[in-house]
């Protein structure tokens, strides 16, 4: 869900520039909203994964990350769509919390493969993105790539709820 919703939006960033009627720098602001939150905000969130729960941590990731999602999907203007970017990219520590649930609950011999499973899924979103982007923008509006994206992130946050373990693993440190 996270590396669809990421590459749904650069194909559409022309029907968002028209339809906002804004420049190319304010819709280019979109991807570095996000870029620049997920770089700030991953290295907290994996911290907290390790002091609080990497599960919990993984919820509360991808419920910020639906609710950045909800916030772009009704924008009415540039400087909200760039507001729910930046929220977005609070939530873009899904994959690290992922790999590090997996180190932690699967067996030894069994990591790389989750490991490989998990960056491969990165790769289809983010193939499956590009492409369903283009067909949502042509039927319908580059709105419902964000409500798309949301339907796709709360599924995402149901599964991690229900059938992810917790860690056991812990440290307790500061931030």
């Amino acid at each position: 869900s996270y590396a669809l919703q990421q590459t749904l939006v650069s194909p559409a960033l022309p029907a968002i520039q028209r339809d906002l009627n804004t420049s190319t720098t304010a819709v280019t602001y979109t991807l570095t909203a996000f870029l620049l939150s997920a770089s700030v905000a991953t290295p907290i969130a994996g911290r907290l994964g390790d002091m609080f729960g990497k599960k919990r941590m993984l919820v509360i990731a991808l419920g910020v990350f639906a609710f950045g999602s909800l916030l772009c999907a009704f924008a009415p203007s540039i400087e909200l769509l760039i507001a729910g970017r930046v929220v977005q990219g609070g939530g873009a520590a899904v994959f690290p919390l992922s790999f590090a649930i997996v180190r932690d609950e699967f067996p030894r011999e069994r990591v790389p493969g989750a490991v490989g499973t998990l960056s491969a899924t990165f790769g289809i979103g983010g193939g499956a993105g590009v492409v369903l982007s283009g067909v949502i923008v042509d039927h319908l509006s580059y709105e419902w790539v964000f409500r798309f994206g949301f339907l796709v992130v709360v599924a995402a946050l149901f599964m991690a709820w229900r059938f992810v373990p917790e860690s056991p693993v812990t440290s307790p440190a500061k931030i």
